[in-house]
């Protein structure tokens, strides 16, 4: 079952699994407001009964739900972040876990089998100034996945959290460029710009950002029965961007 909160994306993504030979659904709602999360939960179960993996992958901050997106309301300064800002972002990123997860879980146990993965982010544990409501929403992901895994032992159901480093979907890489035209840089194609990024600006090992399919290779990793014995960990697939060894 796939869930967005665009129609047409979330169709899209429902289609290409079709096309690829396989079975997919999709469901629409914003997963921050309560009433709206039960009603998407409904319908999977309506569909599916339940489901036995879980990728919460729901998420977001204020800034990059509003309009404005010039460099001072899209990063605001710690002391003037709202705390309107935190309630939105703590809802998208923590709001709509817990909701799915306390929909879900129950059946898992009841099977004896399941997944849950949480999405994180290398900001929760390597914080920068400033993104003063996501970086504690996110840590709050990586550390609710840990409680869980507990809570739920014995119960044959997996709890893990994966903290993606920077992914150059098109999102991030329009909002790179037009960091690097606030740099004053000239060439902007974005081979030139990832790398001038990744060597100068948020330096990495691997000299360039991650793409998606790294992030999906080790969600489906998590998900099979090759990581049984894994559970209440956080999983970086950063790049290197980390400095700390865990």
């Amino acid at each position: 079952m796939v869930h967005g909160r665009d129609q047409a994306k979330t169709e899209a993504v429902a289609q290409s699994i079709r096309d690829a030979g396989g079975e997919a659904s999709h469901v629409i709602g914003e997963l921050s407001e309560e009433s709206v999360c039960a009603d998407v939960s409904a319908q999977v179960m309506e569909e599916f009964g339940g489901i036995d993996i879980l990728v919460n992958n729901a998420g977001g901050f204020a800034a990059s739900n509003r309009l404005d997106t010039t460099a001072e309301s899209f990063n605001r300064d710690w002391l003037r972040t709202p705390w309107d800002d935190w309630r939105w972002t703590y809802e998208q990123n923590v709001g709509s876990t817990v909701r799915l997860i306390q929909a879900f879980a129950p059946g898992m146990i009841e099977r004896g089998w399941g997944r849950i993965i949480n999405m994180s982010s290398a900001s929760a544990t390597q914080t920068e100034a400033d993104l003063a409501d996501y970086q504690p929403a996110k840590a709050a992901v990586t550390n609710l996945s840990s409680g869980l895994a507990k809570s739920l032992a014995g119960t044959g159901v997996t709890v893990n959290a994966v903290s993606p480093g920077a992914i150059a979907t098109e999102g991030v890489r329009a909002g790179f460029v037009e960091w690097a035209k606030q740099l004053g840089w000239t060439e902007l194609d974005w081979p030139t710009v990832e790398r001038r990024f990744t060597t100068e600006v948020v330096v990495q090992p691997t000299r360039h950002f991650g793409r998606p399919e790294d992030i999906a290779r080790m969600v489906a990793f998590l998900a099979s029965p090759q990581a049984s014995y894994m559970t209440g960990s956080n999983y970086r697939v950063d790049g290197g961007l980390c400095r700390s060894i865990n």
